[in-house]
Formats: structure tokens, C-alpha cells, sequence
């Protein structure tokens, strides 16, 4: 073992008058609490201090309890479940984006042997949780300090519009899973679709609904995945790459209870926090929207949705993959 640095092995500095030194590490790391615990405000909500800008969607109150229903909503997607990959035995679990880390909670106990960790921009998670949970305050964006090959399963939902380059960050993914780990990527897909002739072409939704797609093209990132996913995963060097669609309407117009049930839930999270979330900080960043102008459309938005006139529904995407076992 080397016992290079140790005590008789550092020279002393004849320099050294005071121990005021610690007051200054004191006022460091006060620093540094607050630029992670802190909250930027704009437009009425609040947004993530540390590294500022880099994500569009509040983390307040508000946003918290709709990722929840989420949460939710993506159980009643998955018959109960917590993921659509089929799991046996993870010993170390990765939630990246984990938001208010209720998926991150849950898989703990239903797998108390296995090490959880959550990573997110913002620290809304709660401070009691299992003991085999941890909470990391990081941007995925940079490089990753995890041990490689650590992973057994790693997991993320809700990164459209979040991560800057998809390629180095699956590659990432792919350097930290062990040899035949699993990952599963799950989005609501940000296409309005419908089936009949219910949406009219003039409407405000529509209207919402390209605007928001032409200001994220000028955000530069990728919001829905669905079209490049596959590709992007399979240039990783992931292998057993599988797409599945589950249906999420918009109220409670369909006839199938289960898809009532899901439609009373995401309606209620986007008339109530997701048309704002998605829009005040993209329009106003990135747009030349004011506040107000904002407010006025999402008033009518929601007018529309809450209607039930128009049969329309997003998709739950879901990716699943493996690394190979060599």
C-alpha cells in the first residue's frame, strides 16, 4: 500500500498566520447550499437554481404534485407495475431525472436489497426515505462519476427537452450498466392525436401545440422521442431494443373503464399545471411572449379540454434495452 502524503511527508507553509481559513471553507459551502437549495423565480413559478436554464419546467409545488399523478397515471399504464422491464433481482438501481423520487421510493421497497439512486437538478425529494435510497442533487448533462459497469437496471421518465446531446449521454448509460443491464426510457409523447374528425383545425389547442414545437426547435433539444429513440439506443451498442405505446386520453370520453380511469387523471394534471409548465419559460425564454399573452391562451386551452368534446389522446412511450452480456 503507498504512503505517499502522509503527515511527516507535507511540508509546512511558514506562510500560515491565522486559522481564519475555516471561515472561508464556512462561507464556501454556504455557497454552495444555496446555489443548489435555492429556487429561481419567473413568471410565478419557480425553477431550479443549480446550473439555472437548463431545464424549462417549474419544480414547485404545483409540478410536484403533477409528476405524482403522473406517477400514477403510468401505474395505471403498466397494470400496476413499476416498469415495463421485467426485473429480477437489481442489486443497484439508477433513477436518472428522478424528480420528486417517487418511483425511486417505491422500487426501494419492492426491492430492499438493491441500492437506489436518484439523480435530479432539483432537491424537492423528501429527506425520509428507505435507507437503501440516495439523493443526488447533479446535472446528467455532464460527465457521470459513477463507478462503470455499477448498474443493473437504470430508468428514466420525463427527459424530453432535458438532455443536450442524446448520444453521449446514452453512452454513459451504456459505460455504467454491468454487462447485460437493463435501461427503460418512458416520455409522454407530445403529439396530440385523435381518431376522428373531433379536432378542429382552428382550435387553440392546435394553435398551443405549434407554437410549442417551433419555440423547441429554436431551444435546440429533442422533445419527442419517439422517432429517434430506437436508432439512438441501437448506435449506443444496446441490443433487444423493444418500443411499446400505451394510450393516454385526454378526459374521460373513451368507453374502456381503464382508459376513463387514466383520461380523468391526465386531463386533470394538464389543465391544472402541465399546459402552464410546459409553456411559461419556453414561450417567455425563447419566444417573444409576454406573461399575460400566455395566460390568455392557456385560459382558452383550458376551456377546450375541459369540454370533452374532442376524442384526443397522447402515448406513454416506452423503450427498453439491454447491453450485452459481453
Amino acid at each position: 500500500m503507498s504512503e505517499r502524503n502522509l503527515p511527516r511527508d507535507i511540508e509546512v507553509d511558514p506562510d500560515v498566520t491565522s486559522s481564519n481559513d475555516q471561515e472561508s471553507i464556512r462561507s464556501d459551502l454556504t455557497s454552495l447550499t444555496e446555489s443548489v437549495y435555492s429556487h429561481v423565480y419567473e413568471n410565478g413559478r419557480t425553477y431550479h437554481a443549480y446550473r439555472p436554464g437548463q431545464y424549462v419546467l417549474p419544480n414547485d409545488e404545483l409540478e410536484q404534485d403533477r409528476l405524482n399523478i403522473l406517477h400514477h397515471i403510468f401505474r395505471l399504464c403498466l397494470d400496476g407495475e413499476l416498469t415495463h422491464t421485467k426485473l429480477e433481482n437489481p442489486q443497484k438501481i439508477l433513477d436518472v431525472g428522478t424528480g420528486t423520487g417517487i418511483w425511486a421510493i417505491e422500487v426501494a421497497d419492492e426491492f430492499p436489497s438493491a441500492e437506489v439512486i436518484g439523480v435530479d437538478l432539483s432537491p424537492i425529494q423528501p429527506g425520509w426515505v428507505p435507507p437503501n435510497v440516495l439523493f443526488i442533487i447533479d446535472d446528467v448533462n455532464q460527465e457521470w462519476t459513477f463507478p462503470s459497469k455499477s448498474f443493473d437496471f437504470i430508468h428514466f421518465r420525463g427527459m424530453g427537452g432535458s438532455v443536450e446531446h442524446w448520444p453521449s449521454f446514452l453512452r454513459q448509460c451504456w459505460n455504467h450498466l454491468k454487462p447485460g443491464g437493463r435501461i427503460e426510457v418512458g416520455d409522454v409523447r407530445p403529439r396530440i392525436q385523435c381518431d376522428d374528425d373531433s379536432f378542429p383545425t382552428d382550435c387553440y389547442l392546435r394553435t398551443w401545440e405549434a407554437e410549442f414545437y417551433r419555440l423547441a426547435q429554436i431551444q435546440g433539444r429533442m422533445w419527442d422521442l419517439v422517432p429517434e429513440m430506437r436508432g439512438l439506443l441501437e448506435d449506443a451498442a444496446f441490443e433487444n431494443v423493444q418500443y411499446t405505446p400505451y394510450a393516454l386520453p385526454i378526459g374521460t370520453w373513451p368507453k374502456d373503464a381503464n382508459l376513463k380511469e387514466i383520461g380523468k387523471y391526465f386531463r386533470a394534471q394538464l389543465v391544472d399545471s402541465a399546459v402552464e409548465g410546459y409553456t411559461l419559460a419556453l414561450f417567455t425564454r425563447f419566444g417573444d411572449w409576454k406573461p399575460s399573452e400566455c395566460q390568455v391562451m392557456l385560459a382558452q386551452v383550458r376551456n377546450e379540454l375541459n369540454s370533452n368534446k374532442m376524442h384526443l389522446y397522447c402515448l406513454f412511450a416506452v423503450f427498453t434495452a439491454q447491453k450485452p452480456l459481453s
